[in-house]
C-alpha cells in the first residue's frame, strides 16, 4: 500500500471535513491520526509523539497571562490611552491603532485574541468619528497578523519549533522582520487606498471611545508591570517564554489582580487544541513519508527563481479557508526544509521561503471565510446602525474577499522580486 499518498489524502481530508462541518480541525486531526497511524503500523506512543508538550505549555502560559490583562481591562486601557495621543490629529488614529495592535500582538497574545479585541476597538472608534470602519479594522488586523511572528507569540513559537525540527536555528528574527515588512507595506497600501489624509480633524465626540480617560486601577498597574517583567526576562535574560509567563501569571493571581476563572476563560482553548492536534497528525504524515511526497511534487515544478511565488500561492490558497497558525504553518514549514536542501539555497533560502509562506498566508486572513476576515465582518456589523444590515453584510463580504485576493497577488509579486529575502 502507498502509505505516503494515503497520509496526504487523510491530511487534506481532515482539513476539508473541518471546514465543511465547521468542526475544530485539531479534534479531527487527533482522531484520524489513530486510524492512519495504525494503518501505517505506528504504535500509540509513536502517534502521540507529535504532541509537543513544550509548545502546549508555552501557548497556555502566554495566553493565560494576557487573559488576565484582558479580563481586568488592561489591554483595552492601553489601546484607548495610546489612541488618545492623537489629539486633534485624527488622521494618526489608524496609524496608532496599527502600532499599538502590533505591539500587543508581538509581546505575547498573538494575532487571534489581539485581533479580536483591537478590531472591535478600531471599528467602535471609527463609527464614533464618522469615518470608514474598514480602514480602521484593517489597520488593526494587519498589525495583529504581521507582528505575530515573534519569540513571544504563539505563531512565532510554532515557527521556531518547526524550523528547528527541519534543522534550521536562529531564524526567528529575520523571518519576524520580513513579515513585519509585509505588514508595513500593506498598511501603506490601505492608507493610500482609503485616503487616510482625508480623515476630518477633531472629529471625536467628547466622552467617546478615544477621549475617555478612566483612571488606571491598582490591578491594571500591577498587570502592566507584570507584562513588562515577562518581556524583559524572555528577551534579555533568555528565560523560557512559557515558564516565565506561568510564573508572572501565578504572581498576578496571588496578588488578586483578576479573577482566575475569567482569565482562564480568555485562553483560546480551541486554537490551542487546533495547533497541537494538527501537530499530532503532521507527525504521522511525516513518519509515513507524506511530507516528502508533497516536497517532491513541489520540487517538480520549482526552480530557485520560481520557488518563492509558488510557495506564496499555495500558502495563500490554504489560508483562504483555514487557520494560518493551526494549518498553514505546520503543513508548509516541514516541506520548506526539503525544498531548500534540494535547491541548495541554504539558510537564507529557508528564511526567504518561510517569510514568503507566512506573509502570503496572513494576507489571505482577510478573507471573510477565515478567522481574520470573519472578525472584521462581525465587528463591522455589530457597530453598524444601518437599516439594511443584510445587504450591507453581503457588500462587505465581497469587499473583504477582493481585499484578500489583492493582498495575495501583491505578496506573490513581492516574493517573485525578492522583497522577502532582503532581511537575512
Amino acid at each position: 500500500m502507498n502509505y505516503e499518498v494515503l497520509s496526504v489524502v487523510f491530511m487534506f481530508a481532515v482539513v476539508a471535513l473541518g471546514f465543511w462541518r465547521k468542526c475544530n480541525i485539531g479534534i479531527l486531526a487527533v482522531g484520524f491520526s489513530l486510524i492512519i497511524g495504525k494503518i501505517g503500523g505506528m504504535s500509540s506512543s509513536q502517534i502521540l509523539g507529535g504532541f509537543d508538550a513544550k509548545l502546549f505549555i508555552t501557548l497556555v502560559g502566554v495566553t493565560f497571562l494576557f487573559g488576565i490583562a484582558q479580563s481586568n481591562g488592561t489591554l483595552e486601557l492601553i489601546a484607548k490611552r495610546a489612541v488618545g495621543l492623537a489629539g486633534n490629529r485624527t488622521y494618526l488614529v489608524p496609524v496608532i491603532l496599527f502600532l499599538v495592535t502590533g505591539l500587543l500582538s508581538a509581546i505575547g497574545p498573538g494575532n487571534i485574541p489581539v485581533g479580536a479585541l483591537m478590531t472591535v476597538v478600531a471599528v467602535t472608534i471609527a463609527v464614533e468619528m464618522g469615518e470608514n470602519p474598514l480602514l480602521f479594522a484593517l489597520a488593526a488586523k494587519v498589525a495583529a497578523n504581521g507582528f505575530t511572528i515573534t519569540p513571544l507569540a504563539p505563531a512565532g513559537v510554532l515557527t521556531v519549533s518547526l524550523s528547528e525540527t527541519a534543522g534550521y536555528t536562529d531564524i526567528i528574527m529575520p523571518v519576524m522582520l520580513n513579515v513585519m515588512l509585509w505588514a508595513v507595506i500593506m498598511m501603506i497600501g490601505f492608507s493610500i487606498h482609503y485616503k487616510i489624509y482625508r480623515i476630518k480633524p477633531g472629529a471625536v465626540a467628547v466622552g467617546g471611545a478615544i477621549s475617555e480617560k478612566k483612571p488606571v486601577t491598582r490591578d491594571q498597574w500591577i498587570t502592566i508591570i507584570g507584562m513588562c517583567v515577562m518581556v524583559y526576562l524572555v528577551m534579555f535574560r533568555r528565560l523560557d517564554v512559557g515558564l516565565t509567563s506561568f510564573f508572572v501569571a501565578a504572581v498576578l493571581v496571588l496578588l488578586g489582580v483578576a479573577k482566575e476563572k475569567q482569565a482562564l476563560a480568555k485562553i483560546p482553548w480551541g486554537t490551542l487544541l487546533l495547533i497541537c492536534g494538527v501537530g499530532v497528525l503532521m507527525n504521522v504524515v511525516i513518519e509515513m513519508g507524506g511530507i516528502d511526497l508533497i516536497s517532491e511534487a513541489l520540487l517538480a515544478i520549482m526552480t530557485p527563481a520560481t520557488a518563492a511565488p509558488i510557495i506564496a500561492f499555495i500558502s495563500s490558497i490554504l489560508s483562504f479557508f483555514s487557520s494560518t497558525t493551526g494549518v498553514v504553518i505546520p503543513t508548509m514549514v516541514p516541506t520548506i526544509g526539503t525544498i531548500v536542501d534540494s535547491l541548495g539555497t541554504g539558510s537564507a533560502g529557508f528564511i526567504s521561503l518561510t517569510s514568503v509562506m507566512i506573509s502570503s498566508s496572513l494576507s489571505s486572513a482577510f478573507s471573510p471565510a477565515s478567522t481574520g476576515g470573519g472578525l472584521i465582518l462581525a465587528a463591522y456589523m455589530a457597530a453598524s446602525n444601518s437599516e439594511n444590515k443584510e445587504q450591507e453584510q453581503q457588500k462587505l463580504f465581497g469587499r473583504l474577499f477582493m481585499i484578500a485576493i489583492a493582498c495575495v497577488i501583491a505578496n506573490i509579486i513581492l516574493s517573485a522580486v525578492g522583497v522577502y529575502g532582503i532581511i537575512k
